[in-house]
Formats: structure tokens, C-alpha cells, sequence
């Protein structure tokens, strides 16, 4: 009978007018979820986000304001030759879409550059010491000689002649000179060719040979773009076969833009300038 009377109840106008009235309330709730998650999520409603870099941080705030976004800054990177506190990096990227009171997260520049700890590298060779200050921010200025026991070991590390000592401490980024052993005899070194080399190349073939740049002289004016694609058409002392330098002792070079200046190497002094 129990059963008789579920079958009976299926079928009744009760039965199917709860089940529509379930079924509208179902669709409702449905509709007033959406509605709120609309409104919650800002669903269609997205803002490009800006170009933050070059922005000091003092900048931000203003700036975001108007676009109804928040930021943080995250990280703190040391840039050589760049004031602090300037956006470096942003996530997200600019152009981005993202929501309003999205925070957009920055790396700025530092305002003070990380210290370094001179190693003690006194004795050894020139390749090693270069190599190693320059691994830890340090830049290179003169290289110097002094008669000693030793060839190409160094001596001292300097800064306006002032020696420093193992362990002391240095902004990233200062020049340091170094002294490196002579030898004990008068030691001369094969006056490399330049010709043809950009002013970068130019630094770096004489730091290994041992020798300084005296100056560099452009044929004209450049702009800072050009002064990069400047190579040499002459250098003094002339490059010979012969021509040999103390250590230490200072090339002048020539600039120029103009290909047609740049001589053209003999085949034949090919294998004595090329570098190693």
C-alpha cells in the first residue's frame, strides 16, 4: 500500500508544482550568484596596466591613483650610473590586462651600491687578479709596473696611489689600479695591431698586453651612438713587426666612422695580429 501511495504522489499536481517551484528556485539562486560574483570579480572591467620603468617610487602612487591600481615594491637591484629608487622591472608586465586594485609589484635601483671585500690576491698572475675583481663588480683603471722578483704577478692594488689591503671594504663599481712585478730586467713586449678594433676592443687587447691607452682621438664628431661603432685607422706607435714597448707604456689611437679610412691588412701580418 506504501508503495501504491509513493507511485500515486509522482503522479499528483502536488508533487510536479514543488518540483517547478524547486526548479525556480534553483534558477534564481543561479542568477543572484552570478549577479555577485559579477560584481565581486569586475568580470569584463579590466585595466591596462602602465609602463612603470623610468618612474621614480616617490611617482607611483599618483600615478597608479588614476588607474584605480596598487603597487609594492618587492626588490632593490644595484645599476651602475643610476639614480636610486627608479623602476627597473614590474609584475605585471606593461600592457597587461588585470582587474581594478590590482598591485603591481617593482624592483627598483638601489640608492647605495653593495660594498665588496678585496681579496687577497698579492703574487698572483695579472689573468687571475683581472678576472677575479671584475667577477665581484670591481672595475680596472691603470696597470702599473715596478721592478721585482716576479713577472705579471701583482704587487698592490690601488686607488690614487693609496694601497689597499685584503679585506678592506668598496662600493661595487669603484676602479681600482693595479701594480704588477716588472721582472727584474727592462722587459719588452710586442706592440700589438689595433687597426680596425672598436674602442672597447682596443681597452681590452692592451689590459692583456700590458700596456695603457694614452688617448683616444676621433677624425670628427660623434654621437654617443656612432662613438660605439668608432674603430681605429691609426694608432702611435705604429704597429711593425719590430716595434716593441716597455710594459706600461701608453698607445694613442685614432677613431673614425668612415670604413674607407680603416687600412686593409697584409695577409702576410695576418698571423702576427691576430689575437690569441
Amino acid at each position: 500500500m506504501a508503495i501504491v501511495k509513493i507511485i500515486k504522489f509522482f503522479f499528483s499536481k502536488a508533487f510536479w508544482v514543488s518540483i517547478g517551484v524547486y526548479i525556480v528556485l534553483l534558477f534564481i539562486g543561479i542568477w543572484c550568484l552570478l549577479i555577485y560574483l559579477d560584481a565581486v570579480t569586475l568580470h569584463a572591467q579590466t585595466i591596462k596596466v602602465p609602463d612603470l620603468r623610468s618612474y621614480h617610487e616617490t611617482e607611483l602612487e599618483n600615478l597608479l591613483k588614476v588607474e584605480k591600481l596598487d603597487y609594492e615594491i618587492m626588490d632593490s637591484v644595484f645599476v651602475q650610473n643610476q639614480q636610486g629608487g627608479i623602476v627597473i622591472e614590474q609584475t605585471p608586465d606593461s600592457g597587461a590586462f588585470v582587474k581594478k586594485g590590482r598591485k603591481i609589484y617593482v624592483t627598483i635601483s638601489a640608492y647605495d651600491a653593495p660594498k665588496v671585500t678585496i681579496p687577497n690576491l698579492q703574487y698572483d698572475d695579472k689573468r687571475n687578479v683581472i678576472a677575479q675583481l671584475q667577477s665581484i663588480g670591481l672595475r680596472i683603471g691603470n696597470i702599473l709596473y715596478v721592478p721585482a722578483a716576479c713577472t705579471d704577478c701583482l704587487e698592490r692594488i690601488e686607488i690614487n696611489g693609496v694601497p689597499l689591503e685584503p679585506g678592506n671594504r668598496l662600493d661595487q663599481g669603484t676602479t681600482v689600479d693595479l701594480v704588477f712585478g716588472g721582472g727584474q730586467s727592462n722587459q719588452f713586449i710586442p706592440m700589438p695591431s689595433l687597426i680596425g678594433l672598436t674602442l672597447e676592443d682596443v681597452r681590452e687587447k692592451l689590459l692583456q698586453a700590458g700596456l695603457l691607452i694614452g688617448s683616444a682621438v676621433p677624425d670628427e664628431e660623434f654621437s654617443g651612438e656612432d662613438s660605439l661603432k668608432a674603430r681605429v685607422f691609426k694608432q702611435v706607435p705604429d704597429f711593425n713587426n719590430d716595434a716593441v714597448l716597455f710594459l706600461g707604456s701608453t698607445v694613442q689611437v685614432f677613431l673614425t666612422t668612415d670604413s674607407n679610412k680603416i687600412p686593409i691588412i697584409p695577409i702576410d701580418r695576418l698571423e702576427t695580429i691576430l689575437p690569441e
